[in-house]
């Protein structure tokens, strides 16, 4: 079993934060997030959805640190003891590296034991703003045994149609 970085959580601003060997810290956060409430109908339940953001705070550049994501799996596999929570991931692209933080969030999910208990869903969400198309990389992740999975599901796979202006 891999070893991670300790890590602590700061409840005056809701953030679990970590520092490198190197001294690169590193927030993770969960927010209260309500996109897959406005794909649905009103009166159907979803439980919590939460947005996780994964921030490096420091300037300097990261070399690759196997700990680095052994502490941000732990952070996520604490989240998921509340059961009917759900997770959104959203990959950043102010650096045009959305779609490698996809494919890295997919790996690590997939080669990790959580597969056993946590269901992932990936979905392209392409939509017009502005006269120009959008491309978000997005993952949803939720307990197995969570009550709402269908329903969690249906809003998930409805992003996009709502995006694009669609009725729930």
């Amino acid at each position: 079993m891999l070893k991670q970085y300790n890590y602590t959580f700061n409840s005056d601003s809701g953030y679990y934060s970590f520092f490198t060997k190197r001294q690169i810290e590193y927030r993770v956060a969960f927010y209260e997030d309500f996109t897959l409430a406005s794909c649905i109908n009103e009166d159907t339940e979803l439980g919590n959805v939460y947005q996780i953001t994964i921030d490096k705070i420091s300037s300097q550049p990261a070399p690759f640190d196997v700990l680095v994501s052994e502490t941000i799996k732990n952070i996520i596999i604490a989240f998921f003891e509340s059961i009917q929570d759900a997770l959104i991931y959203v990959c950043d692209d102010n650096d045009k590296k959305a779609f490698q933080r996809f494919s890295a969030f997919d790996r690590w999910y997939t080669k990790s034991s959580m597969t056993d208990y946590i269901k992932k869903l990936n979905n392209i969400i392409e939509f017009n703003s502005d006269n120009e198309t959008i491309k978000l990389y997005t993952s949803l992740m939720f307990h197995k045994k969570n009550v709402n999975i269908k329903n969690i599901e249906d809003a998930f796979n409805n992003i996009s149609n709502t995006l694009n202006g669609e009725k729930p």
